[in-house]
């Protein structure tokens, strides 16, 4: 990521709720006590000895934090069960959160302080976050917020703009603990919206977040699931420091258009890799990954193209791990371009 040379390219599972299974708590448990949290990641990080350590509130954490309600089933990822803005499209009404006390802010500075006091000096640690548009579907829902986009675009601008000055306060504080940040965005996915509507709502949005950011701390990753080949330039001229690219991307093509711009990331196949797959089939995909990615001019990190599935066998993880060591070496083996 700083451009240094390297034993070999690192590898970052997303592990996400997975870590939970790991220490052997619910997910449910994981998401409300910051000491499980952390314990589930430092349990994690001890068995698989991976590269990169997240954890944060994804793209519910700011909606959370200005009144949308989170259901946490036992053993699945949170959703909103109860949008905020579900039913007004009043702004007034929500005041930049305070970073310390509002949601479950402190929750995850908590989990951070633990796991950084732990393992910060031995890993990276990461802070998973929601982008602009992303957070303002966990404010208003996904239905009502596609209508906004045709019939109230002025007041989508404002709930974005306003999206931004509440992430940024939450930022700072994490900043403070050296943690890096990673932006995630599903709701900016190409799969969801159009180009046109992505460089209309989501860019300037994206742009004023990761500006605000760079203030204080160093360029954020950005993550934007499913199809983005259409926005990739788009994604690169963000500001951020590395892209985070789905499975659904071609790394060539990825490489091609991108990677004099920035670290490219990516992206093993969470679902038929990692979770339906076999040691075997991870082996591979890792393989054709590395292969792709490895001479990116930006430089490149292995990770999985999306979160890992909750459920995902450990044997594929340290399959995963495995891999990456044996292939990621440099100087390259011979057996990854075979």
């Amino acid at each position: 990521m700083t451009g240094e040379s390297y034993d070999r390219i690192p590898c970052n599972p997303n592990l996400g709720d997975h870590a939970a299974q790991i220490a052997g708590y619910t997910v449910a448990e994981y998401h409300n006590c910051p000491v499980k949290m952390a314990a589930a990641h430092l349990a994690a990080y001890e068995t698989y000895r991976h590269d990169f350590i997240g954890l944060g509130p994804g793209h519910a954490g700011v909606a959370e934090a200005l009144g949308s309600k989170l259901g946490f089933p036992e053993n699945g990822t949170p959703f909103v069960e109860e949008f905020a803005l579900a039913n007004t499209t009043d702004l007034a009404a929500f005041p930049i959160p305070d970073p310390l006390k509002a949601g479950r802010f402190p929750l995850f500075l908590d989990a951070l302080d633990l796991v950084t006091e732990k393992v910060g000096h031995e890993v990276p640690i990461g802070f998973v976050i929601g982008g602009p548009l992303s957070a303002a579907y966990s404010l208003r829902g996904a239905e009502a917020l596609m209508k906004d986009l045709y019939l109230r675009p002025e007041f989508v601008h404002e709930l974005l703009d306003l999206c931004v000055r509440s992430t940024l306060p939450f930022l700072k504080e994490v900043a403070k603990r050296g943690a890096g940040i990673v932006i995630v965005d599903p709701v900016s996915s190409g799969s969801l919206i159009s180009p046109a509507l992505f460089r209309k709502f989501s860019l300037p949005y994206l742009k004023q977040l990761i500006a605000g950011i760079r203030e204080f701390t160093r360029p954020p990753v950005l993550h934007i699931c499913g199809d983005t080949k259409k926005i990739l330039a788009d994604m690169a001229e963000t500001g951020a420091g590395g892209l985070s690219l789905d499975n659904a991307i071609d790394l060539t093509e990825a490489k091609r258009q991108v990677g004099s711009q920035l670290l490219l990331i990516g992206n093993v196949n969470p679902a038929e890799s990692m979770y339906r797959g076999t040691a075997e089939t991870v082996r591979l995909d890792v393989k054709s990954c590395l292969k792709k990615g490895h001479d990116s001019p930006k430089g490149f990190m292995l990770a999985l193209g999306c979160e890992l599935p909750i459920k995902t066998p450990p044997e594929n993880v340290h399959a995963l791990m495995a891999a990456a060591r044996s292939y990621g070496r440099y100087p390259y083996s011979p057996e990854l371009f075979n």
